[in-house]
This record gives C-alpha cells, structure tokens and sequence, in this order.
C-alpha cells in the first residue's frame, strides 16, 4: 500500500540511487559523479539562497566540495540516516531544487526532520510543493516515520505557505537554531504526523 503523490521510477540512471517520478517532476539520489550540475546549481543561487540558507565558505560552491557532499549522501543514504532528492523536471538533466530528510530517530520515535531549496527561476509554480507532497509519502511508506519535523526561517513566507498547505502544524519556536547568513537565527517549528496523511492505494 502506497499513499498518492509518488511512484519510484523503474529506469534509473547510472548516477541514480533512487528515483521517484510526480507529476511534473523526478526526486533522485544521486551519485558523486553529479557533483558539477551540484555545483552550477548553488553557484547560480548563491545570492538568492544567502537570505534563508546556513552559512558556507567559498569552497563550498566547487565541483570538489560538492564530490564530497554527494559522496556523504550517498554513503548516509545506505546507513539510513539521510535521505537526499535532487529535483529536476521531467526530460531535462538541470537541478532546479534539493529536498532531504535527516536526523533520523528510530525504536520510540521513528521521527526525522525535513529541509528544501527551489532555484530562483523555478520558484510559485507549484514544484516544491508537488516534490514534498510526492517525498513525504515516501518516506511516511518506505521509513515508517511517525512525525516529519520542519524548521523554518519567521520572515520565509514562502517556505512557511509551503509547509502550511501541506497540513504541517505549528509547534512553537527554535531559538537560536541555526547559523544563517552570518549569524544565528530562530526558527519557527513545524511539525507532520503519519496519521495526517491519509492512506489511500494508488494506481
């Protein structure tokens, strides 16, 4: 039984660990070898991820920095502890987004936390959205996650609109949570229960 949004592609690539298809959209783990379109994709949103994203020095926008991110994923995607989507459209190779899923906590909490980004060309179209709804059902089926937790920026309005047309429930606050753009900020704490989403069969 799968809950709607998702399906897991049955052609992956090579550079794919995983991959799922929505509507509009292909979510994949992707191997170190995809460390350049990595990169293309935050050097052409370095400005415009600066407000919202945790502080980084300049190697981390190279194609060496990004090898050993991916490297990280890839081994923290098969011990269990991350789960990390590259966003592209359907039929193109261009990373318009990121999603991941983190600090996993298993036995009595079978709980973990969730992060995005959306290139700035890419952004009110709908696409994190429809990528979300798609992963957290996967999740919710494949980890047997109970709660997804969500730590957002106050002033991100779009990110706290994205999270609330999803059904996430405001917790309350996260002081001084995390090092963004230069210093650290709080952040509003949002959280999914697995009894939130409904269960239905897909086709």
């Amino acid at each position: 039984m799968s809950r709607p949004g998702y399906r897991v592609s049955t052609d992956r690539k090579r550079c794919e660990m995983l991959a799922l298809e929505t509507e509009r959209l292909r979510l994949a783990v992707l191997r170190k070898s995809e460390a350049p379109r990595a990169a293309e994709y935050f050097i052409n949103n370095r400005s415009f991820h600066k407000q919202y994203s945790q502080t980084h020095d300049e190697d981390y926008f190279t194609v060496s920095t990004q090898k050993k991110y991916l490297a990280f994923d890839c081994e923290s995607f098969l011990d269990g502890s991350l789960v990390p989507f590259w966003i592209t459209l359907k039929g193109s190779d261009k990373i318009i987004g990121r999603l991941s899923f983190f600090n996993f906590a298993y036995g009595g909490m079978m709980c973990c936390s969730l992060g995005y980004h959306l290139d700035q060309d890419h952004t009110g179209k709908g696409y994190m959205t429809e990528a979300l709804r798609g992963a957290i059902a996967f999740i919710f089926d494949e980890y047997k996650m109970h709660r997804i937790e969500a730590f957002i920026l106050p002033d991100n309005e779009r990110s706290l609109n994205v999270v609330k047309r999803l059904g996430f429930h405001h917790e309350g606050q996260r002081k001084s949570y995390m090092h963004i753009n230069g210093k650290y900020r709080d952040h509003e704490a949002f959280y999914l229960l697995e009894d939130d989403v409904k269960h239905r069969v897909t086709g």
